[in-house]
């Protein structure tokens, strides 16, 4: 919930989502493609992990300013889970934008 988020992360996805930093337009075709991993976990009914045992978020239909403030701070170390950070180290801003207007969708549009 965006409101729970350190107030760095809170800045830097507000600041994307009014355009102040370098714009990068996220594609939603090309975020289609990039989340087939995330659907591994993600994209399961009741998923759970394996340790430490959580419930796996949904992720499709939620507010694109949370998935890049999110993306942002799992690719820059601030959230340590470690699937999480694997799967974020390698993300471009591009990346990040895509994925965000994927998932942001509407969940019928963005189940892939």
């Amino acid at each position: 919930m965006p409101s729970a988020l350190p107030a760095r992360m809170l800045a830097v996805a507000l600041s994307l989502a009014a355009g102040s930093t370098a714009a990068v337009e996220g594609s939603a075709g090309d975020g289609r493609v990039k989340a087939y991993t995330c659907a591994g976990c993600h994209g399961i009914d009741g998923y759970r992990n394996a340790y430490p045992s959580y419930r796996v978020p949904k992720i499709y239909g939620q507010h694109r300013e949370y998935l890049v403030a999110a993306l942002i701070a799992y690719r820059d170390g601030e959230r340590s889970h470690p699937t999480m950070r694997a799967q974020g180290e390698s993300l471009t801003e591009q990346d990040i934008a895509d994925l965000a207007e994927f998932l942001a969708a509407p969940p019928a549009a963005a189940t892939p």
